[in-house]
């Protein structure tokens, strides 16, 4: 009994040593001296990494029945909510499945596309306008800040935060890879010989490349030219 009660005292206080190893470190103040600080626990992240927390009903082609779906635009994939069962689980990723939502009609594709640094790319893309031969998708964006530790008294911890980044645009000719465009004149040099018809367009049109009305109007000019 006796020694059960010694190992119990020593496993208190070795678990105050590792506690106090843990969450706190010795550091020099700006003048040179030696101070504690305690070092934080780590937070859940602020923020959120879907598009839409709530789950909502969508269609996934070829299938019959409505699912309860979001779109995680961190992870680039989809959550499907079971009421039920009380169960959430990541869809599988297929590329002959597309995906609408019933609310709004909003649709992702599952394609390869060509990003901004010019390497080829698989994710999920939302359909802005699918003429024959030019459409216009665009890629939804998360991004985290990583969490951040203070290293003296003076510093503030933060949590890690999710935040939603600016919408990406990618526009598909006949059968090529959906590439990525950012500005007008990177958008006229992807149509190739029609520059100067497509830059006389947008200028003309007051064509704003970063809306979705006005690249529906500029993708359907296109079609007619190429």
């Amino acid at each position: 009994m006796k020694n059960l009660s010694f190992i119990l005292t020593a496993f208190a206080s070795l678990s105050t040593l590792v506690a106090s190893a843990q969450y706190s470190s010795r550091v020099a103040d700006s003048d040179g001296r030696s101070v504690t600080a305690r070092k934080e626990k780590s937070q859940p992240a602020t923020g959120s990494m879907f598009i839409n927390d709530k789950f909502l009903p969508a269609k996934i082609s070829g299938a019959q029945s409505t699912v309860l779906l979001r779109y995680n635009a961190y992870a680039d994939n989809f959550e499907m909510s079971n009421p039920q069962a009380n169960e959430t689980k990541t869809l599988p990723k297929d590329p002959s499945a597309n995906i609408t939502f019933v609310s709004d009609d909003k649709e992702y594709v599952l394609t390869d596309y060509i990003g901004e640094d010019g390497n080829s790319n698989n994710g999920y893309l939302v359909v802005v306008s699918e003429d024959t031969k030019v459409k216009i998708y665009k890629k939804e964006r998360v991004t985290m800040t990583q969490e951040f530790f203070p290293s003296n008294s003076y510093q503030v911890y933060k949590p890690a935060n999710y935040k939603k980044g600016d919408d990406e645009f990618y526009v598909k000719l006949g059968d090529k890879e959906p590439a990525f465009f950012s500005g007008k004149k990177e958008f006229a040099k992807l149509v190739g010989g029609k520059n100067k018809e497509v830059l006389d367009f947008i200028k003309k049109n007051n064509i704003d490349v970063e809306k979705e009305a006005d690249l529906v109007k500029l993708s359907a000019y296109v079609e007619t030219i190429i």
